[in-house]
């Protein structure tokens, strides 16, 4: 079968130059060692329709890659055909109907940035170069996320390939099951999403962060008081503890206490500082500034200080209600082992809302955990790459379950979703993917059904 004929913009394994566009995919350097059999980085929905037709005929299954920063490299499988939709990077911002439409391939830190000029926001994600396909598929940990929800829940509609090859309409009214569906099932999801329409909101009025830093001979008191004050913290606040080797990108070992802020008011950003400015362990920290007003630019600028570019990482996390005293000893052995930066632990308070949307997103708890192995050459894999697997194992029966964001189901599984919307994702699959074209995840968790 002639396929480059039917397909020009597809590039086949074997043919030079495909090991390194793979690889160009991929925000996490370390080698998957998995191979498609083929990747097509299509121009338009025709394209796609007939990259479809084409799998189905070659009995081939599909995987997509809207920015590449799946750290486990999801969309990257053997024998597959993978779908680069990175010339799908358009989008229109209607600032009077307070609606954008945005291709998946169109950056979230462009985007926001973009925003912040007409006085607009979007609930986009922390790091730069992150893609909104494969972003709000998963659920969508945003900046500003505490008070305006997962960023899935500003999706407003979607348009979608099918495994048919149909172009399908998803909202609250049309096709309702594949909204659904798609909002939280990540890199499992079973279409082609070409264009998300999104609801905008206004820019906060103030938008900064305030900051603690902490030598590590402090961990038993900051993160006890970091469990203790997590509840009460205003949803206007994202706090989070960054546990690294070298505080600020060139001190020593210890733990960045961080508080993004967006607020609407004078008196909303005050309520949101008190709980830092007002902290019983603020004089044991070295550095510990007021709050600052900043422009996006520069708050994803110091987000990146912590993902740099062209490093091997190796990711898992957590969700938890665990107690402090539960969780101390094993906050302890992530210090003593924590690898040199830009490894980190992320410790991020979220107690999240009593109710969310009605969507396939369904898991988070109070507490998350995240661990970050990275390592900049190749050959220090076998020192670093099992790190953050390690140490979620030995606390893996305080876990709830983890959030695809950061997922290492590769390496091993846990609960990404509700046992009854993973049952219900199955379900809304065998309607519109009966014959399983797209690759779902690299594992799950088995599930027993209702009886």
């Amino acid at each position: 079968m002639q396929i480059t004929k039917v397909l020009p913009y597809l590039l086949q394994k074997g043919e030079a130059g495909f090991d390194e566009a793979i690889m160009a995919t991929l925000f996490n350097k370390r080698e998957p060692n998995r191979r498609p059999d083929m990747m097509v980085t299509p121009r338009n929905v025709a394209e796609i329709i007939a990259t479809i037709k084409q799998a189905k005929a070659l009995g081939k299954k599909i995987s997509i890659c809207s920015g590449g920063h799946s750290w486990s490299a999801n969309h990257v499988r053997n024998g597959s055909i993978l779908i680069n939709m990175r010339h799908f990077n358009q989008y229109e911002i209607d600032a009077k109907r307070m609606m954008a439409k945005a291709g998946p391939a169109v950056g979230g830190s462009d985007l926001l940035c973009e925003l912040f000029k007409k006085d607009l926001f979007f609930p986009a994600g922390h790091c730069k170069g992150v893609c909104i396909g494969g972003y709000l598929l998963q659920g969508g940990f945003a900046w500003n996320g505490r008070k305006l929800g997962m960023a899935c829940e500003s999706v407003l509609a979607m348009d979608i390939v099918t495994a048919e090859g149909e172009l399908v309409h998803a909202s609250p009214l049309e096709n309702q099951d594949l909204y659904w569906a798609a909002r939280g099932s990540g890199g499992g999801f079973f279409g082609v999403v070409v264009c998300f329409y999104l609801k905008l909101h206004k820019k906060p009025k103030y938008a900064g962060s305030i900051s603690h830093i902490f030598n590590i001979k402090y961990l038993e008191e900051v993160y006890n008081w970091a469990h203790e004050v997590g509840p009460s913290i205003p949803n206007s606040v994202e706090f989070q503890l960054i546990m690294t080797q070298r505080t600020l990108h060139f001190l020593g070992a210890g733990i960045e206490v961080l508080s993004p802020i967006f607020a609407d008011s004078k008196a909303e950003l005050a309520e949101a500082c008190a709980f830092m400015q007002n902290s019983p362990i603020k004089k044991k920290a070295y550095l510990a500034t007021p709050y600052f007003n900043l422009e996006m630019k520069t708050m994803y600028n110091f987000a990146m200080l912590h993902y740099p570019d062209n490093h091997h990482w190796s990711v898992d996390n957590m969700w938890t209600s665990a107690s402090i005293d539960d969780l101390m000893p094993y906050l302890k052995e992530i210090a003593a082992t924590l690898p040199p930066p830009p490894a980190h632990f992320l410790w991020l308070n979220w107690h999240p809302p009593i109710k969310r949307q009605d969507m396939a997103f369904s898991m988070e708890d109070k507490v998350y955990l995240a661990l970050y192995g990275a390592w900049k050459s190749p050959s220090d894999s076998p020192l670093y790459e099992n790190w953050a697997s390690k140490q979620v194992q030995k606390m893996a029966h305080f876990s709830t379950g983890i959030q695809l964001a950061d997922e290492g189901l590769h390496k091993r599984t846990d609960r990404f979703v509700s046992d009854e919307h993973l049952l219900k994702l199955d379900e809304i699959r065998s309607q519109w993917d009966k014959n399983s074209l797209f690759n779902a995840w690299h594992s799950r968790p088995q599930v027993k059904e209702k009886v």
